[in-house]
């Protein structure tokens, strides 16, 4: 759960969680990858940088899935190997995936009496939505954690009442956003940069071409709209561009969805700022970051009551949102959203309390109660 040369675009969000951190105690990053003997596999370097931060990559090897409850073993030995059978040079770990990864850590640090945390960013990290029978693996990981960080509030209550987790161990921070790359631009200067026409009502996504957000929901809900002045622009890619692209032309969407494909991180402010509404019709996310992204820029957010959005998304200042699956309900929030009278000014002060230093400081509060005994 960390980017590489390989990988630099995955979860930049985990950087900037990292940047946060090492400015208040002494940080030492790891980020294990894994691989496979005789395939040709993309590794990055053991010692890497990534922005000011030293990062090593050590390696693992990776079970296929058949062999998915072995997975920890082999990231057991790769612990034993890097750590050379001797206690870490740390007073706690700090680990954001679940399964193999804080299962088979926390085993080896409980041997030296380390304090263990865990976070979990969402469905995924749980396998919430896999095989049942690998929901075990999750429950005893969770009874070897000290504490447990969730990124909602949905996620802390599937915890205790579905993986018997006690609620006192668990600490509900939300993502965050860094505020020197989603500065407040005015509307047309930022869609005169991006090329974009002036008197159109303009939304915009930011996701990946994938299942779970639920892409077609929101093309549907546009041909639905019917609006000439309408025009959304999806921002991303990802393994259904060929079939959105394809509901597009049978939809007769051509004129008002655009794809503009995956763009920099450090540039999506631009097209949210130019955007009169954000929209994100997911049928399951963890904490979504660029919904953090899109009210700092002062953007309200049309989505859906999944994950940590209904936490972000309180009232109808800042957004409206529906049950996930609905394309009459998309449509009937995208259609109120169209003819509503937003403050940008209040959304983006709203949204800009949400800093990656707030997170920070909240997970340092975290590791202070572990290292007391608040248990």
């Amino acid at each position: 759960m960390f980017p590489n040369t390989i990988t630099p675009f995955s979860v930049p969000f985990m950087v900037e969680r990292a940047k946060a951190l090492s400015l208040l105690f002494k940080t030492d990053i790891v980020a294990p990858v894994s691989y496979v003997p005789l395939l040709k596999n993309n590794i990055p370097p053991f010692v890497e940088k990534f922005d000011y931060l030293k990062v090593l990559h050590p390696q693992y090897f990776g079970l296929p899935s058949l062999l998915w409850p072995l997975r920890w073993i082999t990231y057991y030995i790769m612990c034993f190997r890097f750590w050379k059978n001797k206690k870490p040079d740390c007073d706690i770990m700090h680990v954001e995936w679940i399964y193999p990864d804080a299962y088979a850590a926390a085993r080896y640090a409980k041997k030296y009496s380390i304090k263990f945390v865990g976070v979990v960013h969402g469905n995924e990290a749980i396998e919430y939505y896999g095989k049942k029978s690998h929901k075990k693996k999750y429950i005893n990981a969770f009874k070897l954690l000290d504490k447990i960080i969730v990124v909602s509030n949905d996620l802390k209550h599937k915890l205790v009442n579905e993986y018997h987790v006690d609620k006192n161990k668990i600490s509900v921070i939300l993502n965050g956003v860094d505020l020197n790359k989603f500065p407040v631009i005015d509307q047309k200067k930022a869609r005169f940069k991006l090329g974009l026409t002036s008197d159109k009502i303009i939304g915009v996504c930011v996701a990946r071409l994938s299942e779970e957000k639920n892409l077609d929901i929101l093309l549907k809900s546009v041909s639905l709209v019917a609006d000439s002045k309408l025009t959304i622009y999806i921002v991303g890619d990802g393994p259904l561009k060929k079939r959105l692209e394809a509901l597009v032309v049978s939809l007769g969407l051509k004129g008002s969805v655009k794809f503009v494909g995956p763009v920099p991180h450090d540039q999506i402010y631009w097209w949210l700022n130019a955007s009169d509404f954000f929209c994100l019709p997911s049928q399951r996310e963890g904490c979504p970051v660029v919904i953090h992204e899109a009210l700092a820029c002062g953007v309200p957010v049309i989505s859906t009551t999944v994950g940590a959005i209904p936490d972000l998304i309180k009232d109808d200042r800042f957004g409206f949102l529906c049950e996930p699956d609905s394309v009459s309900e998309f449509t009937a929030i995208m259609k109120k959203a169209m003819s509503q009278n937003w403050g940008k000014e209040m959304i983006s002060a709203y949204g800009r309390q949400f800093t990656w230093d707030k997170v920070a400081k909240q997970t340092v509060d975290v590791f202070r109660s572990v290292l007391e005994g608040d248990s």
